[in-house]
């Protein structure tokens, strides 16, 4: 199963993962797609009662920080390569399918009903 494949199943689970799951996930989806999480200049961290999911987001996502680089001028931020995130992505979606199963999508075509399944 490849990375894009892997994103769409995790749509398509038949129950629903717990939020840590869901949270390893995202941080992974996040750092494969972006990459680096951007300074807090560019990209504040939230903050407040009312953002707790955000925060908790944005934390998932600072998880996959391998290195910090700090200078009198800035500081960088070193992540998982693209590649480290996608694989590991695949691996535990394919730990979700097994646990939480496919949800089969039925449809009617042509007289014919088939599911959707990769």
């Amino acid at each position: 199963m490849d990375f894009n494949i892997a994103a769409e199943e995790m749509r398509r689970l038949a129950k629903e993962p717990t939020d840590s799951e869901k949270l390893l996930l995202y941080g992974l989806y996040k750092q494969a797609i972006h990459g680096n999480i951007p300074s807090t200049d560019d990209y504040p961290r939230p903050i407040g009662d009312n953002n707790e999911w955000a925060v908790l987001k944005y934390n998932a996502w600072c998880a996959n920080v391998v290195e910090m680089i700090i200078t009198n001028q800035s500081q960088q931020v070193l992540g998982k390569t693209r590649g480290e995130c996608e694989k590991e992505y695949v691996e535990f979606a394919e730990d979700m399918i097994k646990k939480y199963e496919r949800k089969i999508i039925r449809s009617k075509w042509n007289s014919e009903v088939w599911s959707v399944d990769y």
